[in-house]
């Protein structure tokens, strides 16, 4: 049985999985260059095709991640949620959600009336997808539409390793829900709560995003750094908007979208912290969703927890999810936002037409293309640099400057599968320089506020964190965080926030072996065990894909060196 999977909604992309594993995963941003590019991912479809070697005809089903969507006939770039028109229908249907939240709130007559319209309004997608794959790609296989979140939780199940598992979703919105609680065994789906979008935490967090000057369902994760440099000031104001108790969050604010973001505002005043508010939605967030996650796995009756949905982003939030009592293992799936649709839709619909097939966790997720010697020296020659000669091992060359204080870029083997760069396309640096989050993130151009992570060696995880065990199949994607060692702090500041804590990549041997072999060579140089792993890429640009994007973000960003696949390139003025 084999299933394409794809979503056009945020980050859209594909995914093709046969015999229950995922065999290929692209989202369309690598590829046409727009981050979080949203709408009928063409570019991804026809690449998860090439990288599987599979034909039109070889596709048994196809599942459409998310029913009620407007179509949108072509990848358009993201646009500042609150800030830019969305074009038309969609904008004027946002309005008028927000008009029916402030005038009638709770009422879950409004609701239906809005959804029941988006279900009427959003219609033509289906005809319209049916048609594309038809007539764009020759593929007549039967085409499926699945719910926003059973695939946020098929994604986050088929990838964990548990036949038994509590699985929660929780985002902004999707198929008028924000959060599915599902008690799963042997692929079997039973639900046990769904709360309405109109409650999403995650919402507010978004809104707090947008007032502090960032964007909104993108720039999150700026909020979660900022939230260690202030107190939670205004949680008393946000708890008025919010509540959470029983197995269910509320949006007692009666607000959303611009009407939530209005009185917030007003709420604020013009002169509040930023740091303050951050802290104040962080520990909203934290208390809400965990309590809700604690609630269910011990209604559930199941202690392993599998997650997925843009809130679960928020890694500082999956650490508290991990430290609950009623939680002995955690999975956060790795595309745990809309960029993992594709891959949820695909397994849950392969799920119910091959059955149940156990699988172990995820040995990687190097799901994209990759690329030939012959492409790689191609592209260094002709952006005009020479291959540099050197002896021994690319990984023992690479760790040698590495010790040497270079930073040092790697674009080799299969593109990463999700928002974290986990080796393939990768920046590394020591981290024993705590002035680096400065002076490397002004060549990259990006301003953060949480300190770059680190990639640590799986047999050095309890020396480097506390509180692993249970987290450290999740902890392989840089999806949660630890508190750090003392020994992590002293030797390796680069990676430890303010508030002491770090999101590591635990790498295996068997994961990765080109990129454990770069870490444990340093290791035997320096000694220590983790270096620094940040994604490649330029402010605001998707993470590199081909050998061209690598050299062309290598030239902007003036970083010393390039590993791309077994060749080396360094800066001019630089040398091995």
């Amino acid at each position: 049985m084999i299933v394409l999977g794809i979503t056009d909604s945020f980050t859209s992309g594909a995914a093709i999985v046969a015999d229950g594993r995922v065999i290929a995963a692209v989202n369309e941003e690598r590829l046409d260059r727009n981050k979080m590019c949203m709408g009928f991912p063409r570019l991804s479809i026809a690449e998860v095709l090439r990288i599987s070697g599979l034909e039109r005809q070889d596709i048994d089903s196809v599942a459409i991640a998310t029913n009620h969507l407007f179509w949108r006939p072509t990848a358009e770039p993201y646009v500042d949620y609150f800030r830019q028109s969305k074009g038309g229908l969609r904008e004027s249907f946002l309005g008028l959600g927000s008009t029916f939240s402030a005038v009638a709130g709770n009422s879950q007559l409004a609701r239906n009336t809005y959804y029941g319209l988006k279900k009427q309004l959003t219609r033509k997608r289906r005809s319209s997808m049916r048609e594309a794959m038809r007539d764009e790609f020759g593929i007549d296989a039967p085409v499926s539409f699945i719910d926003h979140h059973v695939c946020h939780a098929a994604s986050a199940y088929f990838t964990s390793g548990f036949e038994d598992a509590t699985v929660v979703t929780q985002d902004g919105a999707g198929d008028g829900k924000c959060s599915r609680v599902f008690s799963v065994t042997k692929g079997k789906f039973d639900q046990l709560c769904a709360l309405d979008s109109y409650d999403s935490v995650g919402n507010y967090y978004s809104y707090v995003t947008h007032l502090c000057g960032y964007k909104a369902h993108k720039h999150e994760g700026k909020i979660t750094g900022l939230a260690a440099y202030g107190k939670p000031k205004y949680l008393d104001l946000l708890e008025r908007y919010v509540s959470a108790d029983e197995g269910k969050i509320r949006n007692t604010g009666k607000c959303f979208d611009h009407s939530a973001i209005k009185r917030l505002a007003i709420d604020l005043g013009d002169e509040f912290s930023h740091e303050d508010i951050s802290a104040s939605v962080q520990v909203l967030l934290e208390k809400s969703v965990a309590g809700f996650c604690d609630y269910w796995a011990q209604r559930a009756k199941c202690s392993n927890l599998a997650l997925a949905g843009g809130v679960f982003a928020n890694v500082k939030l999956n650490q508290r999810i991990h430290e609950l009592d009623s939680v002995k293992q955690v999975f956060v799936h790795p595309g745990m936002g809309d960029d993992g649709l594709a891959v949820g839709a695909a397994l849950f619909e392969h799920n119910k037409r091959a059955g149940y097939q156990p699988q172990d966790v995820i040995g990687n997720v190097y799901w994209g293309g990759e690329f030939t010697d012959a492409q790689a020296l191609q592209a260094i020659e002709g952006a005009g640099y020479t291959p540099e000669q050197f002896e021994g091992t690319i990984e023992n060359q690479a760790a040698k400057l590495l010790a040497a204080g270079k930073v040092v870029a790697r674009c080799a083997g299969r593109m990463e599968y999700g928002p974290r760069a986990l080796g393939n396309r990768t920046i590394m640096y020591q981290p024993s320089d705590p002035s680096v989050n400065k002076w490397l993130n002004e060549r990259l151009i990006r301003t953060e506020f949480m300190p770059f992570a680190p990639v640590t060696l799986w047999e050095e995880r309890n020396n480097c964190f506390k509180g692993v065990e249970g987290g450290e199949e999740t902890a392989r994607f840089m999806t949660v965080t630890f508190d750090c060692t003392e020994q992590m702090k002293e030797t390796c500041p680069a990676v430890c926030h303010v508030d002491g804590t770090a999101r590591p990549q635990l790498i295996r041997e068997t994961d990765n072996p080109s990129y454990y072999g770069i870490l444990k060579e340093y290791q035997s140089i320096t000694g220590l065990s983790s270096l620094i792993n940040t994604s490649f890429n330029m402010h605001e640009e998707p993470i590199v894909y081909t050998p061209a994007d690598a050299l062309t973000a290598f030239g902007q960003s003036k970083l010393d060196a390039l590993i791309l696949g077994d060749f080396l390139v360094v800066s001019q003025g630089q040398s091995v």
